[in-house]
C-alpha cells in the first residue's frame, strides 16, 4: 500500500524558456538552423539505410571485369587474343633488374669510432696514476697481486706480475704513459678492424667506404686495414725503433698490445639507408599495349612474351570491374532487408534507442563482410604458401571464417532478441556471398545461436565471457555441424580434409572471440555502451578516486556510499539498473575532491569556510563541484551516462540555504535578489537514472538534519524534497510516473528507516547522562576545549 501523495502541484506554472525557444532571426541563428538541419540529418534512419545498403551491395557485388584467356606455352590459339583496351604496364622485371643494379653498387660502409682511442687513453692515465698512487710506500706481493685483479676488472687488461713489478721500478714513468699513449693513437688513426674475416659484405671485389669522426669519408681496400694482430705487430715495431731500454721496450710492447682495441665497425642502418636510397632513385619502367594489339593470332603458337602479356592485362583488368547491373539487383534486396531490420527495431525499442541498436547493427555487419572478404583473399594464400597437410586445402578454411563475430559482439552489448536478427541477417549475407552456399549458412546461423546462448550462460560481468562462449560453446558446435555436414553427404572425405575442416571450425570460433574481445571497448567508447563489466571495474572501492575520496573527503565519501544504497534499492523496485545507478551515486559528488573543507559533511573543524564569503560567492563555490566534477569524470575516462550523472544530479535546482541568507542580508524585502544567481547551471535530469539520484542525494542530505529520525520524520522529510523537486520542474525531462515516484518514495523511507533505526540500550551505561559539573571543572573542561582547537 502506498503511504505518500503529492500535494499542491502547479501544473500551469509559467516557462522562461520562451525567449530561448523563439525565432532568433540573427545570422548566429541561421547557423544555428543549419546546424540543427544537419543535425536531423544524422538522425534520419533512413540516410543510415542508404549508406549500409551502398556499402554493403559494392562488397557483395563487386566482380571483376571478363579477363583474357589463360593459355599454355606451345598452345595453338583457337582465337585471336586482342587487348581490349590501352593499358600502360610495368614491366617488372627490367624495374627489379636496375633496382638489383643500383643496390648492388652501393659500397658497404665502415665506420672510425674515434670514442674508441679516447677510452684508452683515458684508461691508460688512469692505470699510471693509480699506479703511481698505490706504490708510494712499500711494495708488497698482496698489493701487486691486488693491483693486477683491479687492473683486470677495471681496465680490461691482464699485465704479468713481472710486468707491474718494472714498471713499480720505473715508478710508472709518465714518459713511457705518453710514448705508450702517442703510439696506439698512431696505429689506431689508420683504423683497426677485429679481424679481416668480418669482410662479408663483398669487400674483397668492391672495397668499401670509411667514414672518419670528422664526417669525411673514403674508399679503401681490405690491405690498407690493418686488424689486430697486424696493428700488434706494427706496434711491437715502431716500439723497437725508439731509442729506449730493453726492459722499457718489453714493457711498452707488454702494454701496447694489452691496451689496443679496434675502432672499425660496420655500419649496417647506413649502408642500407645509401642502398634504399640508391634504389628510390631508379624510375619504373613502363610500356604500353594499345588497344586492339592482337597478342596471338589464332592458329600461332603461344610463346612465353606472349603469355607474359597475357597475365599482365588480367591482373590489370581486375581494378576495372563491371558490376553495375549486379549492384543494382543487390542494392534493392538489402535496401528492402534494411527497412524491415529498421521498422522491426523501432518497433521493440523505440524511436530514442533504435536509431543508435540500429547503426551499430549496420557497422558491425559492414565490418562482418570485409572481415569475410579479406578471409577469402588469404585463404589462397595460406594454403599455397604451406605444405602442411592440415593447412593446404583452401576450401577448408572457409570454416575458419570469423562469422560469429558480429553475434558475439551484439549479444554482449545489446538484448538477446537483437542478436537473433542480426544471427539471420549476418547468416543471409554468408549465404548470398558464397554464391547460395546452404552448408556455410547453416553453419553460420547455429554458431549464431551457440554465441548467444555462450553469452547469455556465461553473462556479461567480464568480458571473458566472450573468449569463454568462443571456446566453449561455439567451437565445439562448429565442429559437431562439420561432422554432421560429412554424414549427410552420405561420404566421408580423406582424413585430412576431414581433419582440416574440424581444425577450421574450432579456429573460426576462436577467431571470432577474439575480434569480437578486440572491438568490445571500442564500441562501449563510441556508442557510448555501458556494460556490466565496466560498471564493475568503476565501481571498485580500491580504485585511486575513491581511496582519494575516502582520505580527504570523508564526509563526501560516506554520503555517495549511502545515497547509492538508497538509490540502487529504488532502481530494483522500479526496474532501472541498479549498477548504473551505483557507479552515477558513487560519482555523482566527485567535484567535491577539489574544495572538501566547503562542504558541511567534510567539516572537521568549528570553523566556518563560508563565514566570510558572500552567499553569492559561496553559491559558485557549492555550484562548482558539479563542473569539476565534470572534468574530473572526462580525465578517469568514466562513460558517457555516468558523466550525464553528473551533470545533471542536481539540474538547475536553487541553492536555497545561501539564496535565503541572501534575501536576509542585502534585500529583506525580496525586490532585488534573482534566483537566476543562486541555480545550479543545469540541465534538469534527462534520464530516470539521474532524476533517481538526484532525489537520493537531496533526501540523503536533508535527513541529516533530522534531529530526531522517526519514521514520521522521515517521510514528511521525503515528501516535501519530492515535491519541491516536481513543483520546481526539476522532474519534467526525466519521464517519470507519479507511480514511480510513489514507489522510490516508499524504497527511501524503508532503507532510510533501517540505517536510522533504534537499537537497545547497552546494559551497564549510561549514555546520555548529564554530569553536573562545577565551576572549576567547566574552566578546566573549556581549557581542554580551548587547546583541543589549537
Amino acid at each position: 500500500m502506498n503511504t505518500f501523495s503529492f500535494k499542491n502541484l502547479d501544473f500551469f506554472k509559467k516557462s522562461n524558456s520562451l525567449s530561448k525557444e523563439s525565432k532568433d532571426s540573427s545570422p548566429q541563428g541561421h547557423k544555428k538552423n543549419k546546424l540543427k538541419f544537419w543535425v536531423r540529418i544524422i538522425q534520419e534512419p533512413f540516410v543510415f539505410v542508404f549508406i549500409f545498403v551502398v556499402v554493403l551491395s559494392y562488397f557483395l557485388s563487386y566482380v571483376p571485369s571478363r579477363s583474357l584467356p589463360a593459355l599454355q606455352e606451345g598452345e595453338i590459339a583457337s582465337k585471336d587474343i586482342i587487348a581490349p583496351s590501352d593499358l600502360i604496364i610495368e614491366d617488372k622485371e627490367t624495374t627489379e633488374k636496375r633496382i638489383k643494379e643500383a643496390e648492388d653498387s652501393v659500397l658497404p660502409v665502415y665506420i672510425i669510432d674515434q670514442n674508441v682511442f679516447l677510452t684508452t687513453e683515458e684508461k691508460i692515465r688512469e692505470f699510471f696514476s693509480a699506479g703511481r698512487e698505490l706504490f708510494k710506500n712499500n711494495v708488497t706481493t698482496k698489493k701487486i697481486e691486488d693491483f693486477k685483479q683491479t687492473a683486470s676488472e677495471k681496465y680490461g687488461i691482464e699485465p704479468t706480475t713481472n710486468t707491474i713489478k718494472t714498471l713499480v721500478k720505473l715508478k710508472f714513468n709518465a714518459r713511457l704513459e705518453e710514448i705508450l699513449i702517442n703510439l696506439i693513437g698512431k696505429i689506431s688513426e689508420q683504423g683497426i678492424i677485429v679481424s679481416k674475416n668480418l669482410f662479408i659484405h663483398g669487400e674483397q671485389e668492391t672495397g668499401f667506404t670509411i667514414i672518419k669522426g670528422d664526417g669525411s669519408e673514403k674508399i679503401s681496400r681490405i690491405p690498407e686495414i690493418q686488424d689486430i694482430k697486424e696493428s700488434k705487430e706494427k706496434l711491437s715495431e715502431e716500439i723497437n725503433n725508439l731509442e729506449l731500454s730493453q726492459n722499457e721496450k718489453s714493457l711498452l710492447t707488454q702494454l701496447s698490445h694489452e691496451f689496443i682495441s679496434p675502432n672499425i665497425n660496420y655500419n649496417k642502418m647506413e649502408t642500407d639507408a645509401r642502398k634504399e636510397k640508391a634504389c628510390s632513385r631508379v624510375e619504373t619502367v613502363f610500356y604500353t599495349i594499345k588497344k586492339g594489339k592482337v597478342i596471338v593470332r589464332k592458329g600461332d603458337e603461344v610463346d612465353q612474351e606472349a603469355i607474359k602479356q597475357i597475365n599482365l592485362i588480367n591482373k590489370n583488368l581486375e581494378a576495372k570491374p563491371n558490376w553495375i547491373i549486379n549492384f543494382i539487383g543487390t542494392f534493392l534486396l538489402f535496401g528492402l532487408l534494411f527497412i524491415i531490420l529498421w521498422f522491426y527495431i523501432k518497433s521493440i525499442l523505440g524511436s530514442q534507442n533504435a536509431l543508435k541498436n540500429f547503426v551499430m547493427i549496420g557497422i558491425t555487419l559492414v565490418l562482418s563482410l570485409i572481415f569475410y572478404k579479406l578471409s577469402i583473399f588469404l585463404e589462397d594464400t595460406f594454403s599455397m604458401s604451406t605444405d602442411f597437410f592440415l593447412l593446404r586445402h583452401s576450401e577448408s578454411y572457409r570454416y575458419a571464417f570469423p562469422y560469429q563475430f558480429s553475434v558475439l559482439l551484439l549479444a554482449f552489448l545489446t538484448q538477446t532478441h537483437i542478436a537473433l536478427i542480426v544471427t539471420v541477417v549476418n547468416s543471409i549475407f554468408v549465404g548470398y556471398l558464397f554464391k547460395a552456399n546452404l552448408y556455410l549458412v547453416i553453419f553460420s546461423l547455429l554458431g549464431g545461436f551457440a554465441a548467444i546462448y555462450g553469452i547469455k550462460y556465461y553473462g556479461k560481468q567480464k568480458r571473458t565471457s566472450i573468449f569463454r562462449a568462443g571456446i566453449l560453446v561455439i567451437a565445439p558446435i562448429n565442429a559437431f555441424v562439420i561432422i554432421t555436414f560429412h554424414l549427410i553427404s552420405e561420404k566421408m572425405a580423406f582424413l585430412d580434409v576431414f581433419a582440416s575442416e574440424l581444425l577450421m571450425g574450432i579456429s573460426g570460433g576462436i577467431l571470432s572471440a577474439t575480434l569480437a574481445f578486440l572491438f568490445l571497448p571500442i564500441y562501449e567508447s563510441v556508442f557510448g555502451i555501458v556494460t556490466q563489466s565496466k560498471l564493475l571495474e568503476i565501481t571498485n572501492s580500491d580504485l585511486p578516486i575513491f581511496r582519494k575520496m575516502a582520505m580527504e573527503a570523508p564526509g563526501t565519501y560516506h554520503h555517495s556510499l549511502i545515497v547509492s544504497t538508497l538509490s540502487e534499492k529504488a532502481a530494483e523496485e522500479i526496474k532501472l539498473d541498479s549498477m548504473l545507478i551505483k557507479a552515477g551515486s558513487l560519482y555523482h559528488d566527485i567535484g567535491k575532491i577539489k574544495r572538501p573543507e566547503y562542504f558541511m559533511e567534510n567539516r572537521t573543524r568549528n570553523f566556518d569556510m563560508h563565514k566570510d564569503l558572500k552567499p553569492s560567492m559561496s553559491t559558485l563555490v557549492i555550484v562548482s563541484h558539479v563542473k569539476e566534477g565534470l572534468e574530473l569524470a572526462k580525465k578517469l575516462r568514466l562513460p558517457k551516462k555516468i558523466r550525464e550523472i553528473i551533470e545533471q544530479h542536481h539540474g538547475n535546482s536553487l541553492v536555497k540555504y545561501f539564496f535565503e541568507k541572501a534575501k536576509e542580508k542585502y534585500d529583506p524585502e525580496m525586490h532585488k535578489i534573482g534566483e537566476e544567481s543562486y541555480r545550479y547551471p543545469g540541465p534538469r535530469p534527462k534520464s530516470k537514472e539521474a532524476a533517481l539520484i538526484m532525489l537520493a542525494d537531496s533526501v540523503e542530505a536533508a535527513s541529516r538534519s533530522l534531529k530526531s529520525t522517526t519514521k514520521a520524520n522521515l517521510k514528511r522529510v521525503i515528501t516535501d524534497i519530492f515535491n519541491n523537486y516536481i513543483q520546481d520542474g526539476q522532474m519534467d525531462d526525466s519521464n517519470f510516473s507519479l507511480k514511480e515516484l510513489k514507489s522510490i518514495a516508499n524504497s527511501f523511507l524503508t532503507t532510510l528507516y533501517t540505517i536510522y533505526h533504534h537499537r537497545l540500550e547497552y546494559p551497564g551505561f549510561d549514555f546520555e547522562s548529564k554530569m553536573k559539573l562545577t565551576p572549576e571543572k567547566i574552566i578546566k573542561s573549556n581549557d581542554r576545549n580551548h587547546k583541543s582547537t589549537k
